[in-house]
């Protein structure tokens, strides 16, 4: 056996240079509005620990460092590529923590850190950055390079293993009172050999690391703008790192590091036969080839390679992006109705829960209902504003049309995060196995069934709802009969036209039944939806919100949406400025909106006053007072088998709200509008009718004038006329 006994050099870290480091990140993360957590801290041992993380950007070599010492409190020593290692650069490395991959002596330094637990170690098991996040192929680690594909590394579990083996023949030799050997061998390593007792007490493990960046986008940003500015003929590779890792900086971006369950050394040992021989020879096992090339130590750390990285890139912190990227980039057709692609995106949020993975990003933890709703949701829209932008698709008429060129492509290593965000974060999400086989399965489905999924879950999900509401609040001898409050679907099979009806406040669907019934027997498939609070008891409606009244009615939307071709919306009172608002936040989603006297101004100038009431009523909350407080004032409705009989003041307030809000949005409606509105209502002024109209950005708008003494002209004898002059105005819109 050789028994190669040089010692090696010795570590310069600079504590100046680290703590210049750790101010320097802090401010970094500050400035930028970076959102940087850390996940798993709790399972890393106090214990000799070898850190494997993925690289994917030049910033993990300092950043993973950072959060080391900060959250550990111990800095590690990492392994760098050599091409840092020139000029200044190099003693900054050096003086930094980091060894040379070239360095002749780097692997005595990183034994005798994990002997000694002087410091972690830290090494990326890929050995170079993976920027096309491609590490699996027909099953099988492999890694992408800029020079071609090979296995990664298997030099992490070599270095924890070499370190374990030479702790247990350590062990060994103690326990045979050979002192010559325990000589030999630290001063092969450079440690102190009258520190073996806390070597042998210990135990080497592997933490596997994870980091995952939220969004990830090559654009210019302050920093390649700068550099541009002084650099010119800057390279391409330079450029595209640049574009991808300053706007993280510039932009601020969401950080996620998971720390996996640790890996103990020594469990792999024990588990081979083979090991207790070479242990139980009278090699030291010095130099790094006669375990490198050991047959026995060979399998171990093969083995331990693929544990680590399934572990690595188990841990994934998965987003709306990754899977947008994937359900896009699979998709056979090169063009993709964006209704039907938003549908699957949902279901693909749900199928992501389903499986129990925990390693999701926050905000898919969220509700994903705008998905559907056709609302604003700021992160896809985003990121398809971004994929347009770099011409991967284009929208059109509905449509999501993929560029075939670009996503058919070959790109060259070093400029896909710029030419094709999309299959760098589809491939990011390919070893998640549970994942990837339901959002394939997903894109199978039907365009139908899809819908008559998505139909079903959130008519489903509306019907649960007020039932809980129903239970929960429901009080004995006020409350209606809970089919008064249930939302109803009337579905007319083969018909391709949908209304969606919108009851008013202190009401409830059954306020809408008449107008419904109609319809339907006109050929209309009609879902009357239940505004949140309304249906149970006065109690519940004190705790909703306008926007809760408005969500109400994007559920609706989604059903009918999921139903029909074409689709309409009306609204009576509260619902009718509720109805309005749809139209103005879903322009061209509609065929047509109808307002039923409609909220612009209340006959009661005392509803002004509600937010004041409100306000007064928390103070007193606040101190724990009762008196004083004015929750409820009586009313004395139209339909007193269907409205309340008190009125909540914080809802007063929160309608108020919303006709202050319906001013501001309503310029936005492009769809044709029917305004409607009784000649003399009681409790709607009937200026709102000329209001409401004069708002309305529609060039299709009419206005209609009812003689009506009234509030409530659905029911009653003005109701006839009211039916009329919508189903004229929806044949006309919906043909």
């Amino acid at each position: 056996m050789q028994t190669d006994t040089g010692k090696p050099k010795t570590l310069n870290l600079s504590a100046s240079m680290i703590r210049s480091i750790m101010l320097a990140l802090d401010a970094v993360i500050r400035i930028s509005g970076t959102d940087l957590r850390v996940h798993g801290l709790a399972q890393v041992p106090d214990q000799p620990v070898l850190y494997v993380v993925n690289h994917f950007t030049r910033m993990e070599t300092v950043l993973l460092p950072y959060v080391i010492k900060k959250h550990v409190g111990k800095y590690p020593v990492s392994l760098a590529d050599q091409s840092f290692f020139v000029g200044r650069l190099r003693d900054i490395m050096i003086r930094g923590g980091a060894i040379s991959t070239a360095d002749p002596d780097r692997d005595k330094i990183l034994i005798r850190m994990l002997l000694t637990d002087e410091h972690p170690v830290l090494i990326f098991p890929e050995g170079a950055m993976i920027k096309d996040k491609k590490i699996i192929e027909k099953g099988k680690y492999l890694i992408n390079t800029a020079t071609g594909s090979r296995p990664p590394h298997t030099g992490a579990g070599r270095i924890a293993l070499r370190s374990e083996f030479l702790r247990r023949e350590l062990r060994l030799l103690k326990d045979q009172g050979d002192e010559k050997g325990i000589a030999a061998i630290a001063s092969h390593f450079g440690f102190d050999p009258a520190g073996i007792d806390g070597i042998i007490a210990k135990e080497t493990f592997i933490v596997p690391v994870n980091i995952t960046y939220y969004p990830v986008r090559a654009k210019d940003n302050a920093l390649s703008r700068l550099v541009n500015r002084f650099v010119s003929d800057l390279p391409e590779r330079m450029l595209e790192e640049i574009q991808v890792e300053g706007s993280m900086v510039a932009d601020g971006v969401d950080i996620d590091i998971h720390l996996g369950t640790p890996l103990a050394a020594g469990q792999y040992l024990e588990a081979n036969a083979g090991i207790a021989e070479m242990l139980a020879d009278e090699g030291l096992y010095l130099n790094p080839a006669e375990l490198k090339h050991a047959a026995p130590f060979k399998k171990i750390y093969i083995a331990m390679m693929y544990d680590y990285m399934r572990a690595v890139y188990g841990m994934t912190t998965v987003n709306l992006d990754h899977l947008a990227s994937y359900l896009l980039s699979r998709w056979r057709k090169t063009a993709v109705a964006e209704s039907d692609f938003k549908n699957r995106l949902y279901l693909a949020v749900g199928h992501l829960r389903a499986v129990g993975m925990e390693n999701c990003h926050r905000t898919l933890l969220q509700d994903q209902m705008h998905l559907l709703s056709d609302d604003r949701h700021e992160k896809y829209e985003n990121f398809i504003a971004d994929l347009a932008a770099d011409g991967l698709i284009t929208r059109q008429n509905g449509n999501l049309l993929k560029n075939p060129k670009r996503f058919s492509k070959t790109y060259a290593f070093h400029s896909i995060r710029r030419d094709n965000i999309a299959e760098v974060l589809k491939n990011e999400i390919e070893p998640l196995d549970a994942l990837t086989a339901g959002l394939d399965r997903i894109l199978w489905y039907p365009a139908f069934y899809v819908c008559r999924k998505i139909r079903n879950q959130v008519r489903l999900e509306d019907q649960s709802r007020f039932q809980e509401d129903y239970a929960r609040y429901a009080v004995d001898c006020e409350s209606k009969p809970a089919a008064i409050g249930e939302p109803f679907f009337l579905k007319k099979f083969w018909s391709s036209r949908g209304v969606i009806l919108v009851h008013g406040y202190m009401a409830a669907p059954e306020e809408i039944r008449p107008l419904a019934d109609f319809l339907f027997r006109h050929g209309y498939s009609v879902y009357g939806a239940r505004l949140r609070g309304h249906g149970t008891s006065p109690e519940d409606l004190a705790l909703q919100t306008w926007p809760d009244w408005y969500e109400s009615v994007n559920r609706a939307y989604i059903v009918m949406k999921n139903s029909a071709k074409t689709l309409a919306i009306v609204g009576f009172s509260t619902g009718a400025g509720l109805a309005l608002l749809q139209a103005a936040e879903k322009p061209g989603g509609f065929a047509g909106a109808v307002s039923i006297n409609g909220p612009a101004r209340l006959q009661n100038r005392k509803s002004r006053y509600a937010p004041v009431v409100v306000g007064w009523n928390k103070l007193l909350g606040a101190f724990g007072l009762r008196k004083g407080k004015m929750e409820f004032v009586a009313n004395d409705p139209e339909n007193p088998h269907i409205n309340y009989t008190r009125n909540p003041v914080a809802g007063v307030s929160e309608l108020e709200r919303l006709m202050k809000h319906l001013k501001t949005r309503l310029g936005r409606v492009v769809d044709p509008v029917l305004v409607i509105q009784g000649s003399d209502d009681p409790v709607v002024h009937p200026a709102s009718g000329e209001a409401l109209y004069s708002w309305v950005g529609s060039a299709g708008k009419e206005l209609v004038q009812i003689s009506a003494d009234r509030h409530g002209i659905l029911r009653g004898e003005a109701s006839d006329e009211v039916n009329r002059k919508v189903l004229a105005f929806l044949k006309k819109v919906m043909k």
